[in-house]
């Protein structure tokens, strides 16, 4: 919505508006009755390791029959878990169709994974999903001090300001949602002031933002020798990783906890922070077998339980966990303790303003032909986006569209090269980073 020729040509006091309208028909599809429903059953279990293991059980007993009743990739498997054989990212895309259910009769909500190897997965999910996906991340707000008509600010991903502005405001309003949204890809130094009082004036509980773009808040606030002038009940992390230093210096600049939240848009596993800085396994969530590497080092394989549309099972995360010796934690929930989580790297590219853009996952969407993409920078206001790519389908007009959305998060005045390439550059571990940029800061 917010990148329609509509909404950008819109004056602001309209975009407000149309924010406004988005979020309370997005609140109603997902803070619904049943909604909070799941949410109370989700607080029953979280101190109860018998009511939650049989919780558990039976919603892995209930996909699985689903599964082999309806998804043809499982057709007939059973509800033995050791009967499914483990699959991955490249097994999910070659046989895409055979996810589905074949008898889903309803709303299919269509998304995508980060894609950050430049290569998205497409996922469908049901309305139920959806749901329950909310109540989850309901009940970690709650751990994070969250009370209905708290007021939030949301500084993620979403393009709510038109990437050409170049005067504040750099923020929209959700009246319906109570909640500021800043724009992550406006947030230059000297916009950060702006940014702070925004915040203050409205009077926001509790920020929920990218790793990156609150710990670049809380370095401004670091170098100006202040901390964030108003009180706040928690900050709410998720999508990129998050390091001990990094959650040091916005617990100190913003006065108070950080909440980090590790998920996947395939919704095989997840991983909260609790009050007293302990990752927990959530093993409600999915069902996840912690596959061992050496010593205390497990990669995920997760099971979907929340999702019957498009269930992923044994699905292979390639993200991988250290397990802490602790084996209980003083906030009283019994979920295993979780000492590191490894991936989601904040890997970034310098915009044409200077300003670091973290939040590279949206340019290669809607880009047919596209297997995989790299972004490579060795100086300000020029780009080179490595691609593989399937020649009969990655023609010219895609060529232009991969620009075109590379140039609308990073600026007009980028010099952006395409260049095909055999194989994207790997790390030592064998994994694409997204982005290489060698610009020093």
């Amino acid at each position: 919505m917010y990148t329609s020729r509509m909404y950008k040509r819109s004056p602001i006091w309209l975009q407000n508006v149309l924010a406004s309208v988005y979020g309370g028909l997005r609140q109603k599809l997902r803070d619904n009755r049943h909604t909070r429903s799941l949410t109370a059953q989700l607080e029953q279990l979280q101190y109860d390791v018998h009511k939650c293991d049989a919780y558990r059980q039976a919603r892995l007993e209930k996909m699985l029959t689903h599964a082999a009743r309806r998804v043809p990739f499982y057709r007939d498997k059973g509800t033995d878990l050791g009967q499914y054989s483990v699959i991955d990212k490249a097994t999910v895309k070659a046989q895409h169709r055979d996810f589905l259910d074949s008898e889903h009769q309803g709303v299919k909500i269509k998304g995508a994974t980060s894609g950050t190897t430049g290569s998205p997965l497409v996922i469908y999910q049901s309305k139920e999903s959806v749901m329950r996906e909310r109540a989850f991340t309901n009940r970690h707000r709650q751990w994070a001090g969250y009370q209905k008509g708290d007021k939030r600010a949301w500084l993620r991903g979403d393009m709510i300001v038109p990437g050409e502005q170049r005067k504040a405001p750099f923020w929209r309003y959700s009246w319906f949602e109570d909640m500021i949204m800043l724009s992550s890809f406006h947030l230059t130094t000297a916009n950060m002031a702006s940014y702070i009082d925004a915040m203050v004036e409205f009077g926001v509980d509790v920020i929920q933002a990218y790793p990156s773009s609150i710990v670049s808040l809380a370095k401004y606030l670091q170098s100006c020798d202040t901390y964030y002038p108003a009180p706040l009940k928690s900050v709410i992390t998720s999508s990129e990783s998050l390091s001990a230093e990094d959650r040091a210096l916005i617990e100190s600049r913003f006065k108070c906890k950080v909440f980090d939240w590790y998920g996947l848009f395939e919704r095989v596993a997840a991983i909260a922070n609790c009050e007293h800085g302990n990752y927990h396994l959530l093993n409600d969530y999915a069902e996840v077998e912690l596959h061992h590497i050496d010593g205390n080092r497990y990669e995920l394989i997760g099971s979907n339980l929340n999702n019957s549309l498009f269930p992923l099972i044994r699905y292979r995360t390639g993200d991988f966990v250290q397990l802490s010796d602790e084996q209980s934690c003083p906030c009283g929930r019994h979920y295993p303790v979780i000492s590191a989580i490894e991936g989601r790297q904040g890997d970034y590219l310098v915009a044409e303003q200077g300003q670091k853009v973290y939040v590279l996952n949206h340019i290669p969407k809607g880009v047919d032909g596209l297997l995989g993409c790299q972004f490579v920078q060795h100086r300000p206001g020029a780009v080179e986006v490595r691609v593989q790519i399937d020649d009969r389908r990655f023609d010219e007009h895609q060529r232009q569209q991969l620009i075109s959305n590379t140039k609308e998060r990073l600026g007009q005045s980028m010099q952006v090269k395409v260049t095909p390439v055999s194989q994207l550059e790997k790390t030592a571990s064998g994994k694409v980073r997204q982005a290489l940029c060698s610009i020093e800061e």
